[in-house]
């Protein structure tokens, strides 16, 4: 029976099954911090920093009413408060017109779908429980390959075994 169809079966066990199963999608690359995130969270960081050592050195100061010195604290928080707001909606903008779209993430993608092209070729031989690919599976004139245990059949997948089994070789 096919691979897809023997990995939905209900009448295997569940380790036959997980031998047998998909090869796993790629998950897209990281995406780094922006540059300009990272000087919004600094310039953040040091405008934080010096309004906090104001803030406290003015403290103690005759003269200077509560409001004051509540508007004085408002300050020290909002100016950095703003810059790490920008810096999160930049690195979020970046974030979604990054992800996915790298080179890197669209040849994982492409290599992925081969692999699940292999996979689906892929056959289930209930009576001695080995997994193997028909001949012509990969090219037209490609022979059968041997019976495939099924612990190696997702190696066999994830390798591609359509460069292994190029016209005029007789084996895998």
């Amino acid at each position: 029976m096919p691979v897809p169809r023997a990995q939905v079966d209900g009448g295997l066990d569940r380790g036959v099954r997980a031998a047998l199963a998909p090869p796993p999608e790629p998950q897209p690359g990281p995406v780094r911090l922006h540059n300009a995130s990272i000087a919004l969270f600094s310039i953040a960081g040091f405008f934080l920093m010096s309004g906090i050592t104001t803030a406290l050195k003015s403290v103690g100061q005759d003269g200077s009413s509560s409001a004051y010195q509540a508007g004085v604290w408002v300050g020290v928080f909002l100016l950095p408060g703003l810059l790490v707001g920008v810096g999160f909606l930049v690195q979020s903008a970046t974030r979604e017109r990054r992800t996915g779209t790298s080179v890197a993430d669209i040849a994982r993608q492409g290599m992925w779908q081969r692999y699940l092209q292999i996979w689906r070729a892929g056959w289930l031989c209930r009576s001695c429980w080995t997994a193997f690919f028909p001949a012509g599976t990969f090219h037209p004139d490609s022979p059968a390959t041997p019976a495939i245990p099924l612990a190696h059949f997702p190696h066999w997948v994830m390798t591609g075994t359509a460069p292994a089994l190029a016209p005029g070789r007789t084996e895998a």
